[in-house]
């Protein structure tokens, strides 16, 4: 998830961009306790440090109270760290001798990376015997090497938000299912006015550049980079061409902090491809804010040549115990708690798709969502976002300045693809 952000001044250490170490500090330093501890109990007094990026603690910390009150003995400190940053500084962390348990990992690349400094859950899970099919098609794509580090938390999900009253307002009739190019003509008839006044027809984040290549189940190791071409030049067509999205160039400039979520809201942006976690954000947004607009769901736009069944793509979030923690026991119970029925019933109830699902499940969340549209997030065809490969977080590193520099204008696309293929032979050459 990825919401507005303040700037923070951040420094590098061993070429790494992190918070400056007072912020680490500050953050260390500061927790979100979830306790029912009864200090009669003879059962030994457990604290467990579990930490997760901001943008989870309206949901998790629910769940982290439900547990806390079923197991007496048992405190919870929540350590909620700057979302922007979270990575960097949750691998700094794990090097260092913060006092970790448990910890969230976005996606399985990180997952493959971190491994080292995780605990292998693979003969717990098995003992276990986790009902493991609740997790979907998916799961079979998360292990590595055959070996377990974490649970799936939510089941991400990108579909296409948009605005029904900008529609009403230009008699412009609601999206459905899509090409592309139907999308991008769309876009571009709901884009009015200039300057300040400007309503955008599409909002693109800047962190998510490869979607058209993983719409085709086609990655960056893969020899034919076609699609990846295609994802940066509809893109520019976006960004640049027809300027009917919020350019890449001013997301660039305030380092992708961008309140889309408030544009949205105050009709300034008519549609937006996101994932399933502004669902969330919007259902927090509208309980602080009243004339809210009316919003609704449309499946993924396609390629021309793809099914018109809805295909998106989308991956896991995951909870892992940290390889070096004192309750080992104690925090695979919570992450089965977590990962599994009891947290998937809570997520819902908050408005948070989880990776374990069933039919109660899933009602809970549509009537949490209350649009029968959300019906598209059990139905489309998801393709993972990610690969188990080695390298794969630091391929796609590399990906991203090279495609900024083509969405700035500095280089040319098959500049572009050059580059790429050539920063993919050193990464996998070393």
């Amino acid at each position: 998830m990825h919401k507005i952000r303040r700037i923070l001044p951040f420094v590098i250490i061993a070429g790494i961009s992190i918070l400056v170490l007072i912020k680490v500090n500050q953050v260390l330093n500061e927790s979100d306790t979830v306790s029912s501890i009864d200090t009669s109990s003879s059962q030994e007094e457990v604290v467990l440090d579990f930490y997760i990026w901001d943008d989870e603690t309206s949901y998790i910390r629910p769940v982290a109270n439900a547990y806390t009150a079923y197991h007496k003995n048992v405190t919870i400190n929540l350590h909620p760290l700057d979302s922007d940053f979270y990575d960097d500084v949750i691998k700094l962390l794990l090097d260092g001798d913060t006092k970790i348990d448990l910890l969230g990992v976005r996606g399985i690349s990180l997952l493959v990376q971190m491994k080292e400094k995780l605990l292998d859950i693979t003969s717990e899970i098995k003992n276990n015997k986790l009902d493991v099919t609740a997790y979907g098609n998916m799961y079979n794509n998360v292990s590595i090497g055959g070996e377990y580090y974490g649970l799936p938390t939510r089941s991400t999900c990108w579909f296409l938000l948009y605005n029904k009253d900008l529609f009403e307002q230009y008699d412009v009739p609601y999206p459905g299912q899509m090409t592309w190019d139907e999308y991008r003509n769309l876009a571009l008839t709901m884009t009015r006015g200039t300057d300040k006044n400007k309503i955008y027809g599409g909002f693109w984040p800047a962190w998510f550049l490869n979607f058209g290549a993983i719409q085709r189940s086609s990655y960056l190791i893969d020899d034919d980079l076609t699609y990846t071409k295609k994802s940066l030049e509809m893109l520019n067509n976006f960004y640049n061409v027809d300027k009917s999205h919020i350019s890449y160039k001013q997301m660039a400039i305030t380092n992708d902090i961008v309140d889309y979520l408030s544009l949205f809201e105050n009709n300034k942006i008519a549609m937006m491809p996101q994932g399933e976690w502004i669902i969330n954000m919007l259902i927090e947004y509208e309980k602080e804010h009243t004339n809210c607009v009316d919003w609704d769901i449309a499946p993924m736009p396609v390629f021309n040549d793809q099914k018109p069944d809805p295909v998106t793509w989308g991956q896991y979030q995951f909870a892992s115990i940290a390889k070096n923690t004192q309750y080992p026991k104690e925090s695979f119970q919570f992450l089965q708690f977590l990962c599994g029925e009891e947290g998937a019933r809570i997520y819902a109830e908050n408005g948070i798709i989880h990776a374990y699902c069933d039919d109660e499940i899933k009602q809970l969340y549509l009537n949490k969502v209350g649009k029968k549209s959300a019906s598209y997030f059990y139905e489309a065809k998801k393709v993972q976002e990610e690969l188990a490969v080695p390298n794969y977080q630091e391929l796609y590193a590399a990906f991203k300045p090279i495609a900024k520099d083509y969405l700035l204008g500095k280089i040319t696309i098959d500049q572009a693809m050059a580059q790429l293929k050539e920063k993919r032979n050193q990464i996998y050459e070393n």
